[in-house]
């Protein structure tokens, strides 16, 4: 049996979604503390938080299937990870048309920031084409 859109049909249904929003907004605060822990040094405070950051973005994922989010049809699936992979392979040249934007509007270190996701997003889209290479899937 799917969990997919099992909240629908359940008398929890407002639960899950309470459940669904403290994971989301919770890993997103820990992803925060996370980038300024590194700021600061704090390397190991910077991993436990990772660690935490990861499992509860996951537990978001299961209550936000529960709610109908996403897609429970394998081809579906895939056809969605086709578009997420086309949004990451794609994020190159808008990260650097970003970039020097904000570098010409007179704030560098900014465009720095965000110029320095440009690699992990190619490494995002790496790692999808790894996986479609190996399922034959087209993207």
């Amino acid at each position: 049996m799917t969990m997919h859109n099992y909240a629908e049909k359940s008398k929890f249904a407002d639960k899950i979604k309470q459940m669904h929003n403290a994971e989301v907004n919770g890993s997103e605060l820990y992803f925060v503390l996370v980038y300024l822990a590194r700021e600061n040094g704090l390397e190991d405070l910077a991993d436990a938080m990772l660690k935490n950051a990861v499992e509860d973005s996951l537990h978001g994922g299961m209550y936000g299937a529960m709610l109908g989010k996403g897609k429970a049809d394998v081809e579906e699936l895939w056809r969605q990870a086709v578009r997420m992979y086309k949004l990451e392979a794609s994020a190159q040249d808008s990260l650097q048309k970003m970039g020097a934007e904000i570098r010409e509007a007179g704030e560098p270190e900014l465009a720095k920031c965000v110029e320095s996701t440009i690699e992990e997003e190619n490494e995002h889209a790496r790692r999808m084409k790894a996986v479609f290479d190996a399922h034959g899937i087209a993207y």
